[in-house]
């Protein structure tokens, strides 16, 4: 009998040991995968659009008079706040925020917009309920539940903004870029820009990297746009130029 646990030590042990191993491998992978990012720095970036950087992702605020609207929630609460206040501009005073998906570096800094409307992808929804994993068995949460779903192409009309739901599958199973005002698409983590063209992310972030990689032919046929902005690669005015083929 002491020979059998034993062995079930010994074997429990080295299945720890393949897990922990694993597990840091992965880090190592995604501390190397993250030097791609190129977040920008706080500041307005053109017209009514500002950005917030955190650690290493963005948010984008766009506003409407009085009032904001906001894509994506960053990573850092705390670094968010600050760096909105040299804006000069209130979380309070954001009346929805857009989700482009909802990996924690996209949703960390929510609750700071808690009297925000919150809008996502009806598709992304399965991230977060337990339809679909983001890694193994793990999904994706939020701290709320109150979330509006959006249909591929629906329209939200917020005071003069126009903001269209463009579904692009792939990084998660509801990614989703948002057009404002016919103009400015802002794309999360679709792609990225290199050279001032869209080009993949890292595979190690995605889902299903061959969609994703689908899903740049979604956003390279955007009649209207002018713009692109990125979660962690900047942005360019350009948009013909970035959806060029090489």
């Amino acid at each position: 009998m002491n020979k059998f646990f034993k062995r079930i030590l010994i074997a429990a042990g080295v299945i720890i040991a393949v897990c922990v191993l694993a597990f840091a491998g992965m880090l190592l992978k995604l501390k190397f995968e993250m030097k791609e990012f190129a977040p920008m720095e706080t500041g307005q970036v053109v017209d009514n659009i500002f950005v917030v950087k955190d650690d290493f992702a963005n948010i984008f605020i766009i506003q409407d008079s009085a009032q904001y609207i906001v894509i994506d929630c960053a990573n850092n609460p705390a670094i968010v706040k600050k760096e909105m206040e040299k804006l000069g501009i209130n979380p309070d005073n954001i009346v929805a925020v857009f989700l482009t998906h909802t990996d924690g570096d996209h949703v960390g800094a929510l609750n700071l917009f808690d009297k925000a409307k919150l809008y996502m992808s009806r598709e992304e929804a399965k991230m977060i309920d337990g339809t679909t994993a983001k890694f193994l068995w793990f999904g994706n949460s939020l701290s709320r539940t109150d979330y509006i779903l959006l249909a591929d192409r629906e329209v939200v009309q917020i005071g003069n903004l126009k903001i269209e739901a463009i579904l692009a599958p792939g990084h998660t199973s509801g990614t989703t870029a948002y057009l404002v005002n016919n103009k400015y698409l802002f794309t999360g983590d679709i792609a990225s820009l290199k050279n001032s063209k869209i080009a993949p992310i890292p595979a190690f972030f995605d889902m299903n990297t061959e969609q994703a990689v689908k899903s740049h032919e979604i956003i390279r046929h955007i009649s209207t746009a002018e713009y692109i902005f990125t979660g962690h690669w900047g942005y360019t005015n350009d948009y013909q130029k970035a959806i060029e083929m090489d």
